[in-house]
């Protein structure tokens, strides 16, 4: 893992406390060897995953639900970061607007948050390959766990 990960990882322990029953980074996370690029608190990440063939359709284009499951594995950090807490998906609504394929190598993440309350984060993101085209678009609203 690299640094700023395991930075960012090191920086959710330690603010959160480390609640029973979270485990930091989660094996999907590392799976899919995510890493953060950029941060702002409260306010936006970027965080880049690789294209695997092992996550491609029959046409060699990375699967739709990867590319939704890239967006919760930054939304789901993001939230942490922001929080303090644990949090938990309520929804996840992505459209899909251009393929990606591994010859592109990587896909971008970017999140911001729209609303953020003591009971709910509310965030938006893009995904977009190298070239920064628009791969996908992104809505979750997550509910922040405990008091």
């Amino acid at each position: 893992m690299n640094s700023k990960n395991i930075d960012a990882y090191a920086s959710m322990k330690e603010n959160m406390g480390s609640p029973e029953g979270i485990k930091l980074p989660p094996d999907c996370f590392i799976e899919m060897d995510g890493k953060f690029l950029e941060h702002k608190e409260n306010d936006f990440l970027k965080m880049s995953f690789p294209v695997q063939e092992k996550y491609c359709n029959p046409a060699g284009n990375l699967l739709g639900g990867m590319v939704s499951a890239f967006f919760d594995n930054t939304f789901g950090p993001f939230s942490y970061m922001t929080a303090k807490k644990p949090t938990t998906s309520l929804d996840l609504n992505v459209t899909f607007i251009k393929s990606i394929s591994p010859k592109e190598k990587e896909l971008i993440i970017e999140a911001k948050i729209v609303k953020h309350t003591k009971t709910f984060i509310i965030f938006e993101g893009k995904a977009y390959n190298p070239s920064n085209e628009l791969i996908a678009t992104s809505t979750s609203r997550m509910m922040i766990l405990g008091k």
